[in-house]
This record gives structure tokens, C-alpha cells and sequence, in this order.
């Protein structure tokens, strides 16, 4: 069995993100980022961001081996600084959270080892209307569960 060379978390953000930034069928004006950071949705930003962060992570305990695949609740950030809520504002940036979704929507790396299992819109509003009226700030996220295979 070869060395870990990278925690699974950090593999499944990095897969996701470089998903997320190669473009495809189109491409952000924005590119996302892995940080291990708690994100507060209300920080004060100052433009578009996409923030993908591990939220919690657990290993599969299914076989004897010494290492079993690994499972990953990945939260996928949207957020930007708006000054007016206008339709002509706020549809883009829903847009955007939209296009993320689809980018990873039954994602599978190219080596097989990262895989989306399951890619949730929140059950609530999108965005967040009490952010946007009271932080002037889009908030929106893509929920995810990520299954990492044993190296």
C-alpha cells in the first residue's frame, strides 16, 4: 500500500474545485477556492466568492483492510457584495450557484478515486433573503456528500 500522500478531505475539495474552475459547458467569472476555514456567511465581502469547505468527514468502515473509503459533507459557498436587488443583480449570481450545481452533480474524478454521491440544494430559499436584505451579501450554497476510494 503506497504512503498517504494527501488527507481525503483536501482530495475531494481540490477535485471539486478543479471541477468547478475548468469550465465545460461554461465558464465562472469567478474561481473557486478550498479553505479549511468556518465560513460565515455574513462576513463582509467584496466581491463574488466560491469557498469550498469540508464540513464533516467519516471513514467507511466496510472491510478488514487497514484503510476503507472515506465520506465527505462538502459545503460549496456563493457569496457576493450586492448593492441593488433588482432582478437584473440577483439573477446572474443565481445563475452562477445554478451552473456549480450542475458542474457536480454526479461528479467523478478522473481517476475514479473522488465521487459525488449526492449533490443537495438547500432546503431553503435561494438566496437567503434575510442576508440579502439585511447584509446586502448573496448567500447561497451546494451541499454535498463525496466518497474518497482507499489509496
Amino acid at each position: 500500500m503506497p504512503a498517504v500522500s494527501i488527507d481525503p478531505s483536501i482530495e475531494a475539495c481540490q477535485a471539486l474545485v478543479n471541477r468547478i474552475n475548468t469550465g465545460g459547458a461554461f465558464a465562472l467569472d469567478v474561481t473557486a477556492t478550498y479553505t479549511e476555514q468556518i465560513i460565515d456567511p455574513l462576513e463582509e465581502i467584496n466581491e463574488l466568492r466560491i469557498d469550498v469547505v469540508t464540513v464533516e468527514s467519516e471513514t467507511l468502515v466496510e472491510t478488514l483492510a487497514v484503510e476503507d473509503r472515506t465520506s465527505h459533507q462538502i459545503r460549496v459557498w456563493i457569496r457576493a457584495k450586492v448593492n441593488d436587488f433588482t432582478n437584473d443583480t440577483i439573477d446572474p449570481l443565481k445563475k452562477i450557484r445554478t451552473q456549480v450545481w450542475q458542474r457536480l452533480n454526479n461528479f467523478d474524478s478522473a481517476n475514479g478515486r473522488v465521487k459525488v454521491q449526492r449533490c443537495d440544494n438547500e432546503n431553503q430559499e435561494e438566496p437567503v433573503k434575510a442576508a440579502l436584505r439585511n447584509a446586502g451579501l448573496f448567500v447561497a450554497s451546494v451541499i454535498l456528500r463525496v466518497e474518497v476510494e482507499a489509496s
